[in-house]
């Protein structure tokens, strides 16, 4: 149950999430991002070692499941984060009754 608006008393309360949106998202870019590179990297060194037929296939296979692994860690990350700017900074609650912010 959500809490009341202070300015009203109404119970018609929605409350934004607007933090966790935005690490989510950016926490999920910044993740595959950085998963894709650190994994095409060492799949291209594995690759290598595979012989010449290897080498790109490693780099490829190596930066696709770095991506979704890295995409998936920044993600919980980012939403983690966002949760604690949520409750800590932004006034994500909007009172629909009188359009006020707490």
């Amino acid at each position: 149950m959500s809490q009341p608006c202070p300015h009203c008393g109404s119970r018609h309360v929605v409350y934004g999430n607007h933090g966790r949106r935005v690490g989510g998202a950016v926490g999920t870019v910044a993740g595959a991002f950085s998963g894709a590179t650190a994994s095409s990297s060492s799949g291209a060194r594995m690759g290598m070692k595979a012989g010449a037929a290897g080498g790109p296939v490693g780099v490829g296979a190596g930066a696709v499941l770095g991506a979704i692994a890295g995409a998936l860690a920044g993600c919980v990350a980012g939403l983690q984060l966002g949760k604690v700017v949520d409750q800590q900074v932004i006034c994500s609650h909007l009172c629909l009754d009188c359009q006020s912010r707490f």
